[in-house]
């Protein structure tokens, strides 16, 4: 049989959340820092562009009205820089709008660059010309324009009254050369840039992409496949349970209804034998639930404490007095003490839990001392939850009255390790051993909400 695959830790899947979280919040910072660096030095360039016109900076080299309404705008138009990967179309029209009116193509490359890396193929296409052709224009513009409108010019030149006093004297060619050479080495690296690496970032985007929904899809059909090999354990284990037990119970509801129709003349064997048949039936009843169940994996599946009904089939508490009959017909004795409240609102897990542990305690008690009374307190309600405490003798204390069965021998703990497992994953506590010369199983499960009254 293949042996299931270990289920995550629950501690996993709140670290990785946690990197997660970590991961985006340095990514957030990151981004903040460039847009902040890249808001201050735009800003700048765009005002230095306006250093040498006229009617943004005086002849006393201080900015004129017009000049610092024109930087006040600079500042707000700049701001859009910090949405350039979100809606990087935004400073893209910002860009556009400077670059139109004196050339200014820089805030344009920056949204160009998030439209080719995030953008649609259309929207990126139709960007990238616009924006190449507004760049162009620029450095056309700027070559064509005296020194004293290029950005480049005092940079070249060097001499500010050559810049500001065009007429006056002309630069020499090599400095005119020089300037508009590196105006059109600005313009073709900021293009290079903002198209050429951003399709090289898009298409590392897209490959990520492609290895997670490739890495998505592995893990879907691990997960299938572990799925497939736990429903053939499922469907093995079913068979195994119908192809022996089904047998064996079989047999004994064969025997003991012949043995129940040949001692008619001896009552008590009759009503034993008679007992005997209808657990058997019973047995085999639950045997075909129980397969079922396990072939369709929904046995044990209702998780939730909630307020549920029981399906028919299905024990539950209002069974226990069913049950406490059965075990009494074998000739040992109960003493009961029950007292049941609220059992409509009983979450299906506890009604079904507190079953089982009856009949597991009971069945405890009929394999260590068969023919000795058992004493059973059950009391259950919403406000105090429930308790079960079943005690019979211990084997030091017992006399050959009540001489050990059999089965004592062949009994390996699980039933008690399953009451056990039953009592914690229900939040309840347990305890099991001697106490004042009995064995007594004492199981207590926390109170449930009461289902309002219709």
């Amino acid at each position: 049989m293949p042996a299931a695959s270990a289920r995550p830790h629950p501690g996993a899947a709140s670290h990785s959340e946690r990197k997660r979280r970590l991961r985006h919040g340095v990514q957030l910072a990151a981004s903040i820092l460039v847009g902040v660096i890249a808001y201050v030095t735009g800003l700048v360039i765009s005002a230095l562009a306006l250093q040498a016109n006229p009617w943004a900076f005086g002849s006393n080299g201080e900015l004129t009205n017009t000049g610092i309404v024109v930087v006040l705008l600079l500042s707000l138009v700049w701001l859009s820089v910090f949405v350039r990967r979100r809606w990087p179309l935004v400073p893209f029209i910002a860009g556009a709008l400077l670059a139109a009116s004196w050339g200014d193509g820089l805030l344009l490359l920056i949204g160009l660059f998030h439209i080719v890396i995030r953008g649609t193929r259309v929207r990126m296409i139709v960007t990238a010309v616009i924006g190449s052709v507004l760049v162009i224009a620029g450095v056309i513009r700027h070559c064509l324009l005296p020194p004293a409108l290029n950005p480049f010019g005092l940079m070249i030149v060097g001499d500010p009254a050559v810049i500001t006093d065009v007429e006056a004297s002309a630069p020499p060619a090599d400095s005119l050369l020089a300037m508009n050479l590196l105006t059109v080495i600005a313009g073709v690296v900021g293009l290079g840039v903002s198209i050429g690496f951003g399709l090289l970032l898009r298409r590392t985007r897209r490959m990520k992409a492609v290895e997670t929904i490739a890495q998505r899809e592995t893990e879907r059909s691990e997960s299938l496949s572990t799925e497939l090999a736990r429903q053939s354990e499922r469907n093995l284990l079913a068979r195994e349970l119908h192809d022996t037990l089904s047998h064996r119970l079989s047999v004994i509801s064969l025997h003991s209804g012949a043995l129940e129709v040949g001692t008619q003349d001896d009552a008590e064997v009759a009503t034993v034998a008679s007992a005997l048949r209808r657990e058997a039936r019973a047995s085999l009843d639950d045997l075909r639930d129980l397969v079922g169940g396990v072939r369709e994996g929904t046995f044990g599946g209702q998780s939730q404490l909630g307020p549920t009904s029981t399906p028919p089939s299905l024990p539950s508490m209002g069974s226990i007095p069913q049950l406490i009959a059965s075990v009494q017909a074998t000739g040992t004795q109960i003493r009961p003490s029950i007292i049941m409240q609220d059992l409509e609102s009983a979450p299906t897990v506890l009604d079904r839990a507190v079953y089982r542990i009856v009949q597991e305690s009971l069945t405890n008690a009929l394999k260590h001392s068969p023919g000795a009374p058992v004493d059973l307190s059950l009391s259950v309600s919403a406000n105090q939850g429930a308790r079960i405490v079943v005690a019979n003798a211990l084997p030091t204390t017992r006399t050959n009255e009540y001489p050990e069965s059999d089965l004592s021998t062949s009994g390996s703990g699980a039933g008690l390790e399953g009451i056990r497992e039953r009592t914690h994953l229900l939040s309840g506590t347990v305890s099991i051993g001697p106490r004042e010369g009995l064995f007594v199983v004492d199981v207590s499960f926390p109170p449930f909400e009461r289902r309002p009254q219709r």
